[in-house]
């Protein structure tokens, strides 16, 4: 016997099922075209097909993306320089037992710093991740409350650098996947495997 109450119900049923289906997808979209959007404070991991020996296995920490062009560093190579050399002795980095390391192909003679701090970054300095500020090594040297704010620290050699346009351009054409980044793995993350480590949490 045709029961029409008890069909609708589950037409009614089976159309909230397949809306909330469409929201799923709607949303696990949504998500991969936001990690697919580049912006400051996220990595750039490098596609495994990528060759250029200067980005190969790869994985940039994106400081600035807006219309004026994108820069970053490099935070899983080390420099062939130590810091001790391009600092005066009397450095407190060096003393602290600092490292250096290769941020990039774009202007060796630019001398970066990421730093977490306690509480006040040092001043010029621009966030980047939350509690994570990218600022100039003189100022970080030269800071009077070095000593009391800072938590940790990483020190770069030149960057890296994009044209307006052309890092999305990059994306687009599949060398670079983008990811949150995270304070942690910019400092205290196993460099050696990052790449390793990055690539293996993407979507498949």
């Amino acid at each position: 016997m045709f029961n029409k109450g008890k069909t609708s119900i589950l037409l009614k049923r089976d159309s909230l099922r397949c809306c909330f289906l469409t929201l799923l997808i709607l949303l696990a979209v949504t998500s991969v075209l936001h990690a697919s959007t580049p912006e400051k404070g996220m990595f750039l991991v490098a596609d495994e097909q990528l060759n250029d020996p200067r980005f190969r296995n790869g994985v940039i920490l994106l400081i600035q993306h807006n219309s004026q062009g994108s820069a970053g560093l490099i935070v899983n190579r080390g420099s062939r320089l130590s810091l001790s050399a391009i600092l005066p002795k009397d450095s407190s980095l060096t003393g602290d037992g600092g490292t250096l390391s290769y941020g990039g192909p774009v202007n060796s003679n630019t001398l970066l710093a990421l730093v977490k701090v306690r509480n006040h970054p040092p001043e010029p300095a621009d966030e980047v991740v939350a509690g994570l500020y990218v600022t100039g090594v003189g100022v970080l040297d030269e800071w009077v409350d070095f000593s009391t704010e800072v938590v940790s620290y990483r020190t770069f050699v030149g960057y890296t650098g994009w044209a307006a346009g052309q890092l999305d351009a990059e994306i687009q054409r599949g060398d670079w996947s983008v990811l949150q980044a995270d304070a942690e793995s910019v400092l205290t993350g196993d460099q050696g495997q990052l790449w390793k480590h990055l690539r293996e949490s993407l979507p498949k």
